[in-house]
C-alpha cells in the first residue's frame, strides 16, 4: 500500500503527543483493527495523538473565549441598558456555566467523538456493505460468467463506487494490492477478510479463498453466492415491509387518530371549563407545538431507519 502523507496538524500532533499515544495504545490490537476497518489512515498512536491535539486546541480556544468574554464582553454589556433602563449584568453563575461549557464540556465532547468515531465508521461501512452485497454478488456472477479473471472482477467493482459503495472501496484495495503491489490473489483476499468491517462480505471473500485453494469452480461459486444473497435479501425485504406495515398501523392510531381525539377533548374542556381556562390553554399549546411534533418525528425516524435497511439505490 502507498505511504500515507500526514497533514501538518497530524505531524505536529505526533511530535507533541506521540509519547501519549504510544503509552495509551500499547498492545491495543482492537483499536488498530478498528482503524483499519474504518479506513482511517493512521496508526493507533497517531490517532490518539491527533485526538489529544484536538482536545488541547479546543481547551485553549475555550480559555481564550472565556477570558475575552469576562474581560471585554461583561464590561461592554454592563454599559448597555435593557428595556427597563437598567444595565445588563451578567451574573457570576452565568459566567461560571459558560466557562464550564467551553473549557470542560466541549473538550470532553471532542474526546468522546474521537473515541467513538472508529466504531461508528466501522458500523456505517458494515451496514452499507451488507445492504449492497446481494447486488455486488450478482455483478460478480455476471462477470465470472463472461470468463473475467478475479482481478478484473474486483477492478470492475472498484469502478462502480456510486453503485456498490464501500464494497467498491475494498475491491479497489484488493485490485491495487494485486496489480500494483505484485501480491498474489489468495494472500490479498485473506488480508481483505481481516480488513472487512462486514462479516457477510468477509465470508464472501473467504469463500473465494477456499474455492481457489481447493481447486473448485470459481464461476459456480459466484453463481451460488449470488442466488443465496438474492434469496436472503428477498426474505429481509419482506421482513422490513411487515415491520413497516405494523408501524404504519401504529402511526394511524397514535399520530392521526390520537391527535384529533385529543384536540377535540381539549377544545371541549377549554370551552366548558371557566376557572381552569388558563391552564387548559397552556395544555393546548403543549399538545400542538410539542407532543404532536415529537410523535411525528418519532415515527419519521422509525420509517427512515427501516427504509435504510433495504438497498433501493
Amino acid at each position: 500500500m502507498a505511504p500515507v502523507v500526514l497533514s501538518g496538524l497530524q505531524s505536529l500532533s505526533l511530535l507533541l503527543f506521540g509519547w501519549l499515544g504510544r503509552l495509551l495504545t500499547k498492545d491495543s490490537y482492537k483499536l488498530k483493527q478498528q482503524l483499519v476497518k474504518a479506513r482511517i489512515p493512521l496508526l493507533p498512536e497517531g490517532y490518539v495523538a491527533h485526538a489529544a491535539m484536538q482536545v488541547l486546541v479546543t481547551f485553549i480556544a475555550g480559555l481564550v473565549l472565556v477570558f475575552a468574554f469576562i474581560a471585554v464582553g461583561v464590561p461592554f454589556l454592563a454599559q448597555m441598558t435593557g428595556p427597563n433602563g437598567e444595565p445588563i449584568i451578567v451574573s457570576e453563575f452565568i459566567q461560571a456555566v459558560l466557562a464550564l461549557v467551553l473549557v470542560i464540556v466541549l473538550p470532553l465532547l471532542i474526546a468522546m467523538v474521537n473515541w467513538l468515531e472508529p466504531g461508528l465508521r466501522v458500523g456505517s461501512r458494515a451496514t452499507d456493505m451488507d445492504r449492497k452485497l446481494p447486488f455486488a454478488a450478482s455483478y460478480t456472477a455476471a462477470m465470472a460468467a463472461a470468463n473475467a479473471t478475479p482481478a478484473m472482477i474486483f477492478k470492475s467493482l472498484a469502478r462502480n463506487e456510486d453503485i456498490y459503495g464501500e464494497i467498491s472501496r475494498d475491491a479497489a484495495w484488493i485490485y491495487h494490492s494485486i496489480e500494483f503491489m505484485g501480491r498474489d490473489l489468495v494472500t490479498t483476499l485473506k488480508e481483505g477478510v481481516e480488513r472487512s468491517p462486514s462479516e457477510r462480505f468477509a465470508e464472501f471473500l473467504q469463500g473465494i479463498v477456499g474455492t481457489l485453494t481447493s481447486g473448485g469452480n470459481l464461476k459456480l461459486y459466484f453463481l451460488n453466492r449470488a442466488e443465496y444473497y438474492a434469496q436472503a435479501n428477498r426474505v429481509h425485504v419482506k421482513s422490513v415491509i411487515q415491520q413497516m406495515a405494523l408501524f404504519a398501523e401504529a402511526y394511524v392510531v397514535m399520530a392521526v387518530a390520537l391527535p384529533i381525539f385529543a384536540m377535540i377533548m381539549a377544545v371541549i374542556t377549554f370551552w366548558v371549563s371557566g376557572s381552569g381556562m388558563k391552564l387548559e390553554e397552556e395544555h393546548l399549546y403543549i399538545m400542538v407545538f410539542l407532543m404532536f411534533p415529537i410523535i411525528q418525528i418519532f415515527f419519521a425516524y422509525i420509517f427512515l431507519s427501516l427504509s435504510n435497511e433495504v438497498a433501493i439505490d
